[in-house]
């Protein structure tokens, strides 16, 4: 694998240190926040008040109200009873993972917890009992139903997935589980949707069941489509205090209150919003000019296009165009060239795209 190295935030192009630009159409700052002035200007002002970090449990005596004022606003976006904000999206898997099995022991106390990963998962959503599944989505949740109503009494069921499939980019059809006929909970990992699925990129909330929302936890990365270096969880109210009470909570440093102000004004004046208009046209567009290709993997309304001909990523870099492609999430994990299309880009990029993977199918 080549590694290309800039020193640069990358927008809608990229320069790389040997001088070479490129187009670039790669990562996951998929509503351009990396470049965003309205989010530039907050952190900068926020500075002023909270200073460069937060050097203290959110827990102490002494609190930051931003924290909680960010926290309500996030939860009201994300149509969530609550919501808490740390300093990654990994680490918001990995906490709830840690007290997971305290809250279904608070909520129902089972004799038995059974965990059930579903193909792909990312590794924030990893714990003890994490097994690989060779199944393809949709087999694996139809196949989880029938273990979980067959299963005997006294027993808590724990489901975890991504909300998107990725690297492959892939959809899921998360009503399979409204045939679940016993309590089971869900936990996932919004990841790559959050900002860009749903009704103003809230994410895909109202796809689940009434049945099963009571029990359906969200975390996420928020320094992807959100642009902040921080992560969230999301959901019941009493899942979020007893995740709060952890000690593992409690001895993590918080995420730079700047960024936790800027995100909440960023979601007061609907700033996501108006980006969230700007990609989907440009997916649109895309899409139009692609129209009839079988070249890539997609998603209807998802800036991310997808394939494993190994030939394609070369192709577009010698044109011109940097994409990605490497092992992912674990080095023997098979490359697959990832196109990311974003609210930064212009519709000459979008031609041009378009042209190169036109030639490259010729």
């Amino acid at each position: 694998m080549n590694v290309h190295h800039t020193r640069k935030l990358p927008g809608r192009t990229v320069e790389t240190t040997d001088g070479r630009k490129f187009l670039w159409f790669s990562g996951t700052d998929y509503l351009g926040m990396g470049h965003n002035e309205d989010l530039r200007n907050y952190v900068h002002s926020a500075t002023e008040t909270f200073g460069n970090h937060y050097g203290s449990s959110r827990n102490n005596s002494l609190r930051l109200d931003i924290y909680d004022e960010s926290e309500r606003q996030l939860a009201d976006f994300l149509q969530s009873d609550a919501a808490l904000i740390v300093s990654s999206g990994m680490w918001a898997g990995q906490l709830l993972m840690k007290e997971i099995e305290n809250v279904v022991q608070s909520h129902s106390n089972p004799d038995n917890i059974i965990f059930h990963y579903a193909p792909g998962v990312h590794p924030a959503l990893w714990g003890t009992a994490f097994q690989r599944t060779g199944l393809e989505w949709q087999e694996w949740a139809i196949r989880t139903v029938q273990k979980i109503n067959g299963a005997s009494p006294g027993t808590a069921h724990i489901i975890c997935s991504d909300a998107v499939g990725s690297p492959m980019v892939k959809a899921f059809d998360f009503t399979i589980f409204d045939a679940l006929e016993k309590p089971a909970w869900l936990i996932l990992d919004e990841s790559h949707s959050l900002g860009v699925l749903g009704v103003k990129g809230k994410g895909i909330y109202s796809n689940i069941g009434k049945k099963l929302l009571p029990q359906t936890v969200f975390v996420s990365s928020l320094n992807k489509a959100m642009g902040i270096p921080a992560g969230a969880i999301s959901g019941p109210k009493s899942v979020i205090e007893k995740v709060r009470q952890s000690p593992w909570f409690a001895g993590a440093s918080p995420p730079a209150p700047a960024y936790v102000y800027a995100l909440k004004r960023l979601l007061e004046e609907d700033k996501y919003a108006a980006a969230h208009v700007l990609l989907m046209e440009n997916i649109r567009y895309f899409n139009q000019r692609i129209a009839g290709s079988t070249l890539f993997e997609s998603v209807a309304g998802y800036p991310v296009f997808c394939s494993t001909n190994a030939a394609l990523f070369d192709y577009l870099l010698r044109n011109g165009v940097m994409a990605s492609c490497f092992p992912y999430p674990s080095p023997a994990d098979a490359p697959v060239t990832r196109i990311a299309v974003s609210s930064l880009h212009q519709k000459e990029d979008l031609d041009r795209l378009a042209e190169v993977c036109k030639q490259f199918i010729a």
